[in-house]
């Protein structure tokens, strides 16, 4: 594709260039068959009203009008075309559900799910670079850009000088430099997937400081998930998604954020259990409800649904 879609030109252009592409792709793989359209990018509006497919789905993971770097007009004309076209709308979270449905002829949420044999499963590995830090450790992981609220995440690691603070993942649009003067917080980088669950077992304390507006109130946090599988406490900032699994979880605001990690610390010290028998039933009975094979099998019904 062409690397723009700001005006119609490059608009056109990127839809001839992908169309060709799939019809070419369809006649070797599928002749004569209807496909099926699922598309998470909604920049190519037209391949949306392509007679060949049989039905087209918008699978909405995100709100991207409002990401860092990108023309949020452009993209909010381009979607609300390819809202226009589509079939069904899937919605990752219900902030993106409730601002498009209305411009959508149908539409459904799907929350992401979580691999829970992967995460809930794993032993701490000796050869992470984890393994030699002292303990307690308070980590996160995932991208590390604008979205992270950095200045509460440096007020907890500055509140609990005795905890070491950990980030694993690929530092995007950020200088860690900017933490210099906070000696308990260390940056590793990213990990494979099949290695994170690892590395994520020598946390005691999980934490998702974020900070709350345009760029993340629709989004919805692969990893919150991810942390509860391994059954450790987790805070996190209140984004909409993290407000529905409240009951699993500490919410905190910014300038609340930092003493939310200390009390964690406290309870973890004082020997208090993250989840009580109780409580950990049901977030194991909710966890399993929320794996990506559920998931998959929501999808696939609603994709097939009426044909």
């Amino acid at each position: 594709m062409w690397p723009s879609f700001q005006g119609p030109t490059s608009t056109a252009l990127n839809h001839h260039l992908l169309s060709g592409a799939v019809h070419e792709a369809l006649r070797h793989v599928a002749p004569g068959k209807q496909p099926i359209l699922v598309s998470t990018s909604p920049i190519v509006p037209g391949l949306f009203r392509d007679h060949i497919f049989r039905r087209k789905i918008y699978y909405c993971v995100d709100d991207f009008t409002h990401w860092h770097g990108i023309n949020g007009p452009a993209m909010q004309r381009l979607e609300q075309q390819t809202l226009d076209a589509c079939d069904l709308m899937i919605a990752t979270s219900t902030s993106i559900l409730e601002t498009r449905s209305p411009f959508a002829h149908a539409s459904t949420l799907l929350t992401h799910g979580v691999d829970l044999a992967h995460f809930s499963r794993a032993l701490p590995d000796p050869a992470s670079p984890l393994a030699a830090l002292p303990h307690p450790l308070v980590g996160m992981f995932g991208v590390f850009d604008q979205r992270v609220d950095g200045q509460a995440l440096r007020a907890a690691a500055l509140l609990s000088p005795q905890a070491t603070f950990v980030v694993l993942g690929p530092i995007v649009d950020r200088d860690p430099g900017e933490f210099f003067d906070v000696p308990n917080l260390r940056f590793y980088g990213a990990v494979p997937y099949a290695d994170l669950p690892g590395h994520v077992a020598h946390f005691d304390v999980c934490i998702l400081p974020y900070v709350v507006d345009a760029s993340t109130w629709n989004i919805n946090p692969l990893k919150l998930k991810e942390y509860l599988a391994t059954g450790k406490p987790v805070i996190t900032s209140p984004l909409p998604e993290a407000i529905r699994l409240a009951a699993y979880l500490t919410l905190a605001a910014s300038d609340a954020f930092p003493q939310a990690v200390a009390a964690a610390l406290a309870a973890l010290e004082s020997g208090t259990e993250a989840y009580p028998s109780d409580a950990r039933t049901r977030l194991d009975d909710f966890l399993q409800s929320e794996s990506w094979e559920a998931k998959a099998d929501r999808f696939l019904a609603d994709v097939m649904d009426n044909l």
